[in-house]
């Protein structure tokens, strides 16, 4: 048997209703009745639903008489009911779309740093201690931008909060990739993060508000899958457009716009796309019952209906005789106004009672819980982002050292250099009529040599070094050798004319650098990631955040174990899928956990702090291996005793 929702008007006050009530359920058929509501509300193992019905009306409810709720549950009911009848389909697939390009955008974007620092440190100078602050900036913007964005959902509407915050985010992403300075380039670069924190508080509620609640997992799976899918992009986006190596990439550099400003401004196209598919989505229509706009959730409700006469995720097609949409008409009381959002005090008041109401005694266990579990899963994951690339560098710099070659005492005359010169040094070695033209010198050093009738024309130098050496009538002629940085104070120049140096930047630019391990580790985390969307499908009982975390604590020795690029590369993977599934329940566990006022404020907010201790966590972490295993172990034993058992 079927059951009609209805929300009617509420009892006036001369129906000597002390209590208002904003509607109330009409049972058109009794023969079934709903669930009950579970108790322990706000407790992480008992998740309030907020479409149960409360207990039955002992005076005569098998008669249809209206029963009357609180104003949250009769809304969420009618929602679901609403939802139901509307159906699951092509309306529902088109907001999933939209949601997961944003989502991937957000994720390619910060995907892309790694990417662009080599080639951006060479025409920024940018000095090796402010390589990470672009990293860090980005993640500070964007826990300012969860939390903001999140407050403003709840109020501008999640469709209206979506869009404004990918404006931003594509349009201070865009002007990035035009700034001429390290420091205008942070910052353009900072206001997109507030914008890109945005889309995961916005987005998950308005996917997860515009499907049943039976449905809501399978609805909001595929925003998983669109973030890893956003890293993948970036990896391949990074092989087709960006040079493979620093001497690439200093050549390269000449060009007028690079290749890593292109790079940037393609990696804003899922942002755009985004963008222009939300103009055929509606507003989330649980948000517009929730500031009292009736009619227009109503009409919300019948499009869901009419787009989805083919469904794609109900067991069949709309019967012919089912396609009449059943809803009655919305008779609700006039006191009901959306908030005053012209009114800047109103509104900030507000956002302190739903940030306040978060630690209530409702729900201070599962703020808690769910805030700890992402915290320190996230925190796990940025941690291993520096730390190992730090031992993968630390290694290649060991193996490095140990391949280089050592020329002593020997005497050089006419040769001709015209090629790459890398990792060799030079001692007590005497060069005569020799020229240096057109090649790149990298890693080289020159102790005590000299320099008799030797020219140098047109040099680029990384890491070189000229010590306690001697120039005898010989020339350096458009070359960024400079004295007092490559030709140390004990060097001795005897008739030697240094011409047409050009301005160089005063750092040494990595030519053996080369982006190929940054692909390899972020291809297989994408790839982990890819691997543990399909979990998301599950029931929720299925994939306990618990069972993740489990795995990350028994993952954590290999950390220490681990002696191989690669192996250190596959442990990365496995972490970062484990940890998607963990944020992933977590989530959904908020949407599930909370009315609709509070959601997008709660996940802004556990988000904003999650991401600020993933910029703490990156910030400290090194290349110990030991301190590696055991911040990892505990930061996952952390994460399993908060997470919430269901």
């Amino acid at each position: 048997m079927e059951e009609q929702a209805c929300l009617v008007r509420a009892r006036s006050d001369s129906e000597s209703s002390s209590k208002l009530s904003f509607g109330s359920i009409a049972r058109v058929d009794n023969d079934e009745r709903r669930p009950g509501a579970e108790s322990g509300a706000g407790e992480p193992g008992n998740v309030v639903n907020m479409a149960a019905v409360v207990q039955d009306n002992a005076d005569g409810n098998e008669s249809g008489e209206l029963l009357d709720y609180n104003d949250s549950s009769v809304l969420e009911q009618f929602h679901e009911d609403a939802l139901r009848q509307a159906g699951c389909g092509w309306s529902q697939a088109r907001i999933i779309l939209a949601v997961s390009l944003a989502v991937a955008g957000a994720s390619l974007e910060l995907s892309s740093i790694p990417f662009i620092l080599p080639s951006a440190e060479i025409e920024l100078c940018i000095f090796p201690h402010e390589k990470n602050w672009l990293v860090m900036i980005s993640l500070v913007g964007g826990s300012l931008g969860a939390v903001g964005w999140g407050a403003l959902a709840e109020r501008l509407g999640r469709r209206r909060t979506l869009l404004s915050c990918l404006a931003v985010n594509a349009v201070f992403a865009s002007i990035a990739a035009f700034m001429p300075t390290y420091g205008t380039f942070m910052m353009a670069r900072f206001c997109s993060a507030i914008g890109s924190g945005g889309v995961v508080p916005a987005g998950y509620a308005y996917v997860g508000e515009c499907a049943p609640r039976s449905r809501r997992s399978p609805a909001c799976a595929p925003l998983l899958a669109a973030a890893a899918l956003g890293t993948l992009t970036a990896t391949l986006l990074a092989r087709a457009v960006l040079p493979h190596t620093g001497a690439e990439a200093l050549i390269e550099n000449k060009e007028h716009f690079s290749a890593w400003h292109r790079y940037l401004l393609l990696c804003t196209l899922p942002i755009l796309a985004s963008l222009i598919s939300l103009i055929w989505t509606p507003e989330s229509p649980r948000y517009l019952l929730d500031v009292g706009r009736e009619v227009d959730a109503m009409v919300v409700y019948q499009g869901i209906h009419s787009s989805n006469q083919l469904r794609v995720c109900s067991k069949a097609n709309v019967a012919a005789g089912d396609g009449e949409y059943r809803l009655g008409e919305l008779a609700l009381p006039g006191k009901r106004r959306p908030p005053a959002l012209h009114h800047v005090r109103h509104s900030v008041k507000m956002f302190w009672q739903a940030f306040f109401q978060l630690f209530s005694n409702t729900y201070r266990n599962t703020t808690l819980r769910l805030g700890a579990t992402l915290v320190f899963s996230m925190a796990i994951q940025y941690y291993l982002s520096a730390y190992i690339p730090n031992t993968v560098a630390r290694m290649e710099g060991e193996a490095f050292e140990a391949s280089k070659r050592t020329v002593r005492n020997q005497a050089i005359e006419g040769a001709l250099y015209n090629d790459t010169l890398s990792n060799v040094e030079y001692v007590d070695v005497a060069f005569r009529d020799c020229t240096f033209r057109d090649m790149f010198l990298a890693h080289v050093t020159f102790r005590n040599c000299s320099f008799e009738r030797v020219a140098f024309c047109n040099l680029q130098t990384s890491m070189t070094a000229f010590q306690s050496s001697i120039f005898v009538n010989s020339t350096i002629i458009d070359t960024d050798i400079e004295l007092g940085r490559e030709l140390d104070a004990a060097c001795v120049l005897r008739g030697t004319s240094i011409r047409g140096m050009r301005g160089a930047c005063a750092r040494h630019a990595d030519l053996t650098a080369h982006l190929g391990g940054t692909r390899r580790a972020l291809a297989y985390s994408a790839a982990a990631a890819l691997l543990a969307a399909p979990a998301a499908l599950l029931p929720a009982a299925a994939r306990p955040a618990v069972v993740p975390c489990v795995f990350c604590i028994l993952l954590s020795p290999a950390l220490y174990l681990a002696e191989s690029e690669t192996m250190l590369y596959i442990i990365e993977a496995a972490y970062r899928a484990f940890i998607s599934i963990v944020f992933f329940n977590v989530c959904v566990g908020i949407l599930d956990s909370y009315p609709a006022n509070l959601r997008c404020t709660t996940l802004g907010t556990v988000l904003s702090a999650a991401v600020a201790a993933s910029a703490i966590a990156r910030g400290v972490a090194g290349d110990s291996s030991i301190a590696a295993a055991i911040i990892c172990g505990v930061a996952a034993c952390i994460a399993a005793v908060a997470a919430p058992r269901r």
